[in-house]
């Protein structure tokens, strides 16, 4: 936990960190209040196929409560919240993916993001989920260009967006690994795709995926 989440702690009482509620006995499907919410994607619609990856696993529909619940994760310092999502996350991992990789890796925000943000939320969620899953983590991919958020393009102008945007990690080695790699929020799998295109063309022999959120919309991929 952040400095400054214990700050706030001292300030606001702890909450859920999935729906906002008082915090009572928060596992990795939230509270009490949350755990049988609209939160989470049905089993059946957990899985979405990808061209550069083989599949991606999210657990949580990206909105309302759970939209608010990343934003905090991302913007708001809440880097606690990491092992919670960790937690959610690892459920479906071990369902879905099992036998499917050796190490995790995760889609990373570039060196001036994270210099004004003080953290890689998807770094985070990434260690998070290896702690879970008993895997290691690998830093194998630098973002090399500071494009425009995702979120305020769509469609085919999402995946030029990031074209390019990421380069296999100095001294980093991929060939012959298999690869889950993390990211927070998936909506057209652009982003995970361009990664999973990088760690290919670098020699991994396998990338699977997975995401905390979907966006409602992304059904099916896109």
């Amino acid at each position: 936990m952040s400095i400054r989440e214990k700050l706030l702690d001292l300030v606001f009482p702890p909450r859920c960190p999935f729906c906002g509620g008082p915090e009572q006995s928060v596992d990795g499907r939230g509270c009490p209040r949350c755990r049988d919410a609209d939160l989470w994607i049905p089993l059946a619609d957990r899985v979405t196929p990808g061209e550069h990856y083989v599949r991606c696993v999210c657990v949580g529909w990206y909105r309302d409560d759970l939209r608010a619940s990343v934003r905090r994760f991302k913007f708001g310092g809440r880097q606690g919240y990491a092992a919670e999502y960790g937690k959610a996350l690892a459920e479906s991992v071990r369902l879905f993916l099992p036998g499917a990789y050796d190490c995790i890796a995760w889609m990373p925000v570039s060196a001036q993001r994270r210099k004004e943000r003080g953290y890689d939320q998807a770094e985070l969620l990434a260690r998070a989920l290896a702690a879970e899953v008993g895997k290691p983590v690998r830093s194998l991919l630098v973002k090399v260009r500071d494009n425009p958020p995702q979120s305020s393009l769509d469609g085919r102008a999402r995946r030029d967006n990031v074209a390019g945007a990421y380069a296999p990690a100095p001294g980093a080695e991929a060939p012959g690994l298999r690869v889950l790699l993390v990211d927070d929020i998936l909506t057209t799998g652009s982003t995970l795709e361009e990664g999973s295109r990088t760690l290919r063309e670098a020699g991994a022999a396998q990338v699977v995926a997975a995401a905390l959120c979907r966006t409602p919309e992304q059904k099916k991929k896109a």
